[in-house]
């Protein structure tokens, strides 16, 4: 009997387990996400870290980022794909030549030799990047590297939860636009731009090792793992790192302020790399005197504790009878 009894109870509590809200069964889970509040203003923001490339292998994202796209009333990410229609329209427009020119016109003789040479020894024709500026090039063999690990840009969180608003009829917005992004590639003196592909060609051949370390410091919000893989990166490009993040996470702390003084909820996703450093928003929002915290769930309400009373026991017995 106190077998049976034993083994009821263990079935009892592992459902409750189940049925527990998120955010609370897994209350201890620490990711790559904080809530941003001020003590004069209604509003709330839940700041997402994202990595823009994901694999199957990767989902189901952590329930916390669940629970705060669920929480908020409009999400925002870097660019909204719906506010710009002809992105990748513009996108080929701005990395490649057109009719005239090519890639071995931007660059010295021996990196084209050793581009020409990496894409040989991966099994491309080697002139498959000679329409593409350095720069795209670069973010091209990037690319096309993470997905041979598997990872695939939808499933990357800013997309992930952009088809998931656009389902929900979820208002969704950009802190910025296509042009924008583009452009601080495309400007890009050739000297840099061919600094930057040098750099792809060399990082490569760690990928398959970095990449995954990279995605597990995002999962277990680890910002000092994250701010030594990609901080560090961008080492030798200091005015890159200025175009990329310092600036950008500036106009960022601004917009995102403006969105605590309205009474909504809003979940901001962005890159997990605008997150770390002293120039990271985390760092940013606090220096603006905005309350930041990790975010660990909402905990549910305590039920009230209510007396229980038999009903209907003949007089004379008691709930004791049951032990």
């Amino acid at each position: 009997m106190m077998n049976y009894c034993r083994i009821t109870v263990l079935a009892l509590w592992s459902c409750c387990l189940l049925v527990l809200p998120d955010g609370f069964a897994k209350e201890a889970e620490t990711t790559s996400i904080w809530k941003v509040t001020s003590e004069d203003e209604s509003g709330t923001v839940f700041l997402a870290g994202s990595i823009h490339m994901l694999s199957e292998e990767d989902h189901p994202l952590p329930v916390l980022f669940e629970q705060a796209y669920n929480s908020s009333d409009e999400l925002v990410l870097e660019i909204a794909s719906a506010d710009d229609p002809a992105a990748e329209a513009k996108a080929l427009r701005m990395g490649m030549y057109g009719k005239q020119g090519q890639i071995s016109d931007d660059l010295t003789p021996a990196t084209y030799k050793k581009l020409r040479q990496f894409l040989t020894d991966t099994g491309l024709p080697a002139d498959a990047m000679d329409k593409f500026r350095p720069w795209m090039a670069g973010m091209t063999l990037s690319i096309t590297e993470m997905m041979k690990l598997g990872a695939r840009p939808d499933l990357g969180v800013d997309n992930f939860f952009e088809s998931k608003a656009i389902m929900d009829s979820k208002p969704v917005r950009g802190l910025e636009t296509v042009d924008f992004q583009l452009g601080i590639f495309a400007d890009l003196d050739k000297n840099m731009q061919e600094q930057m592909l040098l750099n792809t060609l060399s990082e490569i051949a760690s990928m398959e090792e970095d990449f995954p370390k990279m995605v597990g410091a995002w999962r277990r919000g680890d910002e000092k793992a994250l701010g030594a893989i990609i901080l560090e990166s961008l080492k030798t490009f200091p005015e890159l790192r200025k175009d990329l993040l310092d600036r950008r996470n500036q106009r960022w702390v601004k917009q995102v302020s403006a969105f605590i003084k309205e009474e909504k909820t809003f979940m901001v996703v962005v890159g997990a790399g605008h997150m770390v450093g002293k120039k990271g928003l985390l760092q940013l929002f606090k220096r603006k005197g905005l309350r930041v915290e990790r975010w660990h769930g909402q905990k549910p309400k305590k039920a009230e504790k209510k007396r229980f009373i038999p009903v209907g026991l003949p007089h004379g017995i008691s709930m004791l009878s049951c032990d």
